[in-house]
């Protein structure tokens, strides 16, 4: 199998090299003291979403049963798919179209073909106008359609509201057909996951029935997409791009991606060089590991992001900590004894007592619950991914649940995601709200893709999900993060049994020369996404240049940062590429801690003035990582 080029002498790594160097050293003294690069110890997750090595058994899916109803309304059906750019006008104020492509870019004498849904916001200034400017949420299965949809005034204020911002939803994805999904209808697919198992060290020998009920799963799942499988990787999904693009009326691209975006904008940029003339990429896969089946690195800040969550804490004080005790080390101890008594006694909710019958109804629970350690672990984890969002929230649930108070923790989970409503096949259960065949054509993030993008691709070796591989690999990922890698390992899990193999699988060159150089984003503590994955795909491409943002979460946009914002802007609008190795402070730290010279305060209004609508779309686009990510 072709590979990518790790070892080659190249000046540019070893000029970031001496940059990660710097900021490692500078990463001892404290965040708030020195303001340096954070150290922190971070999570989990899923998400193939960026390092979005993302798994499904660990990524939170987005379904039917959870979409809002007032989003199925406009009807995908009513526009017949094109080999043209047709544009229909869609949702109020945007225009739709269907883009009749080739299922096999290598074969096109191969008449299956697929339509790609696509949705445009025309610029909302014509005063230098830029053209269109394609966005990539992540996943694999994050929908460009709803990213655009739901965020696109504040993705004009970032980029320029000189641009139109096109979004779309890639292969089996969404409103795209056709549907790649594991499971015939979503009743389906639900009541598989009602079949969950614990993680992976809940119990002696659990490594052995996860492998197998994943391995059953993969089966499954590449039973019920049959060829389709083969057509659905990220060389394919780059060339629609391109087709796209070209639909448009442009020769060249203009791009921002996040998390697996990333590695969507990169494998374009190496396939199609000449044709970049703005490119972000931002919570950076890194390339090596997703095509050579050997990632293991995204874990670089996980568990740091974990630790930040003791220290911040622990700094913030009680008041605003909930889970607050005298040192960081007592704060991680609180949690592991925690965890220790779960494992052993699994916290049971009855809902005996009315008013806590009529608070679990309240959030859709019918039924008495049980709160594993799995359950516990997986929320601490997946809380990394939005430090400002969910570590005062976070503190104040583990604080009952020390306790024994397990409602805040159901109310929590269910608002987020992780669990799901009780389950009934009665038909005023929203299991049943529609009767239709088979999975809506609409926006929706598939979490399926996930594993039949990333298990499809790059290495073949068939040995490469053994069990013995996937032994082998649980051991290697607890010694590097023994703080998050019982729930990071399900990332790797959720390839296990995988067979297919997609047809055009790019594994690279990816050293190019672009049209336009390319900037990477990342921060200094991303949990799943590190900043040596930017550094290290960066390296591939002269000219690029790294930008660092001193924050803690998944992709910059986690924490607001003006300095950021004014560096990405000035590169779309005029191409201004900051210094390899500039660093931008986030604006915020968690628990409201406040740093100097900046506000603690992340509830901002949308001003007319410039500066006050930059805070407010930055404040908006915090909601991304967490919608592209897990969909």
């Amino acid at each position: 199998m072709a590979s990518i080029d790790l070892v080659s002498p190249n000046p540019k790594r070893a000029q970031y090299a001496r940059v990660l160097q710097h900021q490692r050293v500078e990463a001892k003294s404290s965040l708030w003291e020195k303001q340096s690069l954070i150290s922190a110890k971070a999570l989990m997750l899923v998400l193939i979403a960026a390092f979005l090595y993302l798994s499904q058994a660990l990524s939170r899916k987005q379904s039917y049963f959870n979409t809002p109803k007032e989003q199925i309304v406009w009807s995908w059906e009513s526009i017949a798919p094109s080999p043209e750019l047709k544009w229909t006008s869609c949702y109020d104020e945007f225009e739709c179209a269907r883009l009749q492509l080739p299922l096999d870019w290598l074969d096109v004498s191969n008449k299956s073909t697929v339509a790609v849904a696509v949705l445009r916001k025309n610029a909302t200034s014509q005063e230098n106008y830029k053209g269109p400017l394609f966005v990539n949420p992540g996943g694999p299965g994050g929908s460009g359609v709803a990213m655009v949809k739901r965020q696109w005034k504040a993705l004009q204020i970032a980029v320029g509201e000189n641009h139109d911002i096109i979004g779309f939803d890639p292969r089996g994805v969404g409103a795209t057909t056709p549907s790649a999904h594991c499971w015939s209808e979503p009743r389906a697919e639900r009541i598989w996951g009602i079949q969950k198992l614990g993680l992976v060290d809940s119990h002696p020998g659990m490594i052995y029935d996860l492998y197998a009920k994943q391995s059953l799963e993969s089966k499954n799942c590449e039973a019920s997409l049959g060829d389709l499988a083969r057509f659905v990787g990220t060389a394919s999904v780059a060339r629609d791009m391109l087709a796209i693009l070209e639909q448009t009326g442009y020769e060249k691209l203009r791009y921002w991606g996040l998390s697996y975006g990333t590695l969507l904008g990169g494998t374009f940029a190496a396939m199609y060089p000449e044709r970049i003339e703005r490119m972000v990429t931002d919570g950076n896969v890194n390339y090596s590991e997703w095509y050579n089946g050997t990632g293991i690195h995204y874990t670089d800040n996980t568990d740091h992001v974990m630790q930040a969550f003791f220290d911040l804490c622990h700094k913030s004080g009680p008041e605003k900590c909930a889970f607050y005790s005298s040192t960081p080390t007592l704060i991680q101890q609180r949690l592991e004894d925690l965890y220790l008594r779960l494992r052993k006694y699994p916290l049971q909710v009855l809902p005996s007592e009315t008013a806590t019958t009529s608070r679990m109804q309240d959030i859709g629970l019918s039924s008495p619950e049980i709160i594993t350690y799995s359950d516990v672990k997986f929320a601490v984890i997946y809380s990394l991914y939005q430090p400002l969002f969910f570590f005062s929230s976070l503190a104040t649930v583990l604080a009952a649940l020390d306790e024994g108070d397990g409602l805040p923790f159901l109310e929590m989970s269910i608002y987020r995601g992780y669990r799901q409503p009780s389950f009934s096949c009665s038909c005023d259960s929203p299991a049943c709200e529609d009767q239709r065949p088979g999975w809506p054509l609409d926006a929706v993030g598939n979490g399926d893709a996930a594993t039949y993008v990333k298990c499809s691709e790059g290495d073949t070796d068939p040995s490469r999900d053994s069990l013995e591989a996937i032994e082998n690999y649980e051991t290697a990922l607890r010694e590097k993060s023994p703080m998050s890698a019982p729930v990071m390992f399900g990332i790797r899990l959720a390839c296990a049994g995988w067979k297919s193999r997609t047809k055009w699988n790019f594994v690279g060159p990816f050293n190019q020369n672009t049209s336009y150089p390319l900037l990477f984003i990342a921060n200094t503590a991303d949990n799943i996404t590190p900043l040596s994955s930017a550094i290290h795909d960066s390296s591939f491409f002269p000219g690029s240049s790294v930008l660092i943002q001193n924050s803690y979460g998944h992709t910059s946009l986690s924490c607001p940062s003006k300095c950021t914002a004014q560096h990405r802007l000035a590169y779309f609008q005029n191409g201004t590429l900051p210094v390899n190795g500039t660093i931008c402070e986030g604006d915020m730290i968690p628990f409201g801690i406040v740093k100097e010279g900046k506000a603690s305060d992340i509830e901002v209004s949308c001003e007319d003035d410039r500066e006050g609508k930059m805070a407010w779309a930055l404040r908006e686009l915090m909601k991304l990582p967490l919608a592209g990510a897990f969909m």
